[in-house]
């Protein structure tokens, strides 16, 4: 930079200063005006989203067994159970909330009320139509009958039994006289079992309705 003579050293680097500090403010307040413009436009344009709503979950079916949907026939519903199904007549009363079966109806005859269980388990089948056995208490000399029945095509293992049962059916518990105890088991995966009991009469009067409800029996692929 140049200067003239008679100007002391001192005083240019005063008025450089002085230059300088006035471009540095200036530039300093274009800065900020334009830093001003940017966030005004920002707010003019920066529209908030519009809040988009979650998916609601839907409602967890809790998976039921069994579970059923009504025959064409108006007279009975099908019901499937671990793998087996069965028509079930809409004249058995089923009872809710059971605890260790996966059905029990109540059948009424003109005899008395029958009582007929559905369910799968494990434990083995001798073990377990072996228990039913001695649930009856039998007269001297009568032994149960053992054979063997078709269901779905495949060899099932039946017991009938007649004597002293300790019923729970209806609205009168208790030890029973001449009562009947028919078991079949059928060999799956999870073992089946149907279990009939009731009054000895109501189950020969029974005996064709229960052969034709065994013959609704499909196995489930």
């Amino acid at each position: 930079m140049s200067y003239r003579p008679h100007e002391p050293i001192d005083s240019v680097k005063q008025s450089t200063v002085r230059k300088t500090r006035r471009l540095s403010a200036a530039f300093t307040f274009a800065s900020l005006a334009l830093a001003d413009c940017i966030q005004s436009v920002d707010s003019e344009t920066n529209v908030p989203p519009v809040p988009v709503a979650e998916p609601v979950a839907e409602s967890a079916t809790p998976e039921s067994s069994p579970t059923e949907q009504h025959d064409g026939d108006g007279q009975s519903k099908h019901r499937h159970y671990e793998g087996i199904g069965f028509a079930i007549p809409n004249s058995w009363q089923e009872l809710s909330g059971q605890q260790m079966v996966d059905s029990k109806y109540i059948i009424p005859t003109e005899h008395g009320e029958m009582e007929m269980t559905l369910t799968s388990m494990g434990g083995g089948i001798d073990a377990n139509l072996n228990r039913w056995v001695g649930q009856v208490g039998r007269d001297a000399g009568e032994e149960p009958s053992w054979s063997t029945v078709d269901v779905a095509g495949i060899d099932s293992r039946k017991v009938d039994v007649r004597g002293s049962f300790n019923s729970t059916v209806g609205s009168n518990p208790g030890a029973k006289e001449d009562w009947r105890l028919i078991g079949i088991a059928v060999p799956l995966p999870r073992d089946f079992f149907v279990k009939l009991v009731g009054p000895r009469e109501a189950v020969v009067e029974f005996q064709d309705e229960l052969d034709a409800f065994l013959k609704t029996a499909h196995l489930d692929h």
